[in-house]
């Protein structure tokens, strides 16, 4: 009777551990606006480096941009008149290595890994705005690129000035140059010096300008018809962190922290949703901790026998020979007691 009931338990487990195992970009760009006869003109990505010694800032701007026409142009204001030169592309490239997300494997033992897993973790102040047609403080060429330094003006005098010197803003990025000229910034005119299409990465730029404060310039980015996505490495004595109004209503995330030979490397990333709603510069100050910053992406495996995750395999296993070993001693002992009864 007792076999009897062993070996059925035993078959029952075995019928079972099959389910067992089975159920374990715009007429605007985010640092100025694009002047173009080419309506789809776009700057598909935008990455720039901050920093900043004493009032002396330095943006260096990489974009990659297409346009089917030759006469794509950038704006780009400036709280003070920048000097105009070559950026460092190497820089990008190291900073984009350092920044990357750390690669941790994970081993998946009872559930699968699915697709989800993965990664885890200031202007110079208001005054009377200047009149007429502005002063060209700097020309220099940049490969493919021409730039000019305006400095002064007012915004018809302004948008003249660009107007016969080929560039073509359409009326409501000439509106986006008020509040600038209210300001009295300046602006750094970039358009192409060859005949040919924009298509791909630009060399990076560099403009060097005078400000009180860590400034990206941002506002005439309200007048784009696309979201807008800007990378911003900034280089200071310690980590940075936005601090102008419109942070809050943005979608801002710092990928990274940490210091980098003498000094501290913030890479901060910012998605606007909608443009329309941009009334302020990026503005960055030191953050309330130096706490490091570092994103882990992971790798998933599974740990599969015979196609099945290893966990309730090996779970099963051991339960099935668990039950036959108990069966085998409950044999042995029934087939001694009636031995003995004999």
């Amino acid at each position: 009777m007792v076999t009897s009931r062993l070996f059925r338990l035993s078959v029952a487990l075995l019928l079972a551990l099959p389910a067992l195992l089975l159920t374990s970009p715009a007429s605007a760009c985010a640092c100025g606006g694009i002047a173009s006869n080419d309506a789809t003109a776009r700057v598909h990505s935008e990455t720039s480096i901050l920093s900043k010694r004493g009032d002396r800032e330095t943006i260096d701007m990489r974009l990659s941009m297409t346009s089917v026409a030759p006469d794509a142009a950038l704006l780009v204001p400036t709280p003070a008149p920048a000097t105009v030169s070559a950026g460092d592309a190497a820089t990008f490239t190291r900073y984009d290595e350092i920044s990357a997300p750390r690669v941790e494997t994970r081993t998946h033992w009872w559930i699968p890994s699915s697709d989800t897993d993965g990664v885890t973790a200031g202007a110079a102040p208001p005054g009377g705005a200047s009149t007429g047609a502005p002063t060209v403080v700097q020309r220099v060429t940049l490969g493919p690129l021409e730039a000019a330094v305006l400095a002064g003006g007012d915004v018809d005098g302004i948008r003249k000035w660009l107007s016969d010197n080929g560039y073509r803003l359409q009326p409501k990025l000439v509106r986006a140059l008020a509040p600038y000229v209210g300001q009295h910034w300046s602006f750094v005119a970039l358009k192409l010096a060859s005949p040919t299409p924009l298509s791909g990465p630009l060399d990076p730029i560099r403009l060097t300008f005078d400000s009180s404060s860590l400034v990206y310039p941002m506002r005439m980015s309200a007048v784009a018809d696309a979201p807008q996505y800007v990378t911003t490495y900034v280089v200071a004595e310690h980590r940075q962190q936005r601090i102008d109004a419109d942070a809050a209503g943005q979608s801002v995330t710092t990928v990274y922290a940490g210091r980098i030979d003498d000094a501290y490397l913030t890479k901060i990333t910012t998605a606007v949703a909608r443009p329309d709603t941009i009334t302020t510069d990026f503005e960055f100050a030191r953050a309330p901790t130096d706490d490091p910053v570092a994103q882990v992406t992971y790798a998933d495996e599974d740990v599969r026998i015979f196609g099945v995750m290893a966990g309730p395999f090996l779970t099963a296993v051991g339960i099935v020979l668990a039950v036959l070993a108990t069966t085998a001693v409950l044999l042995v002992v029934t087939r001694r007691r009636t031995v003995r009864r004999r």
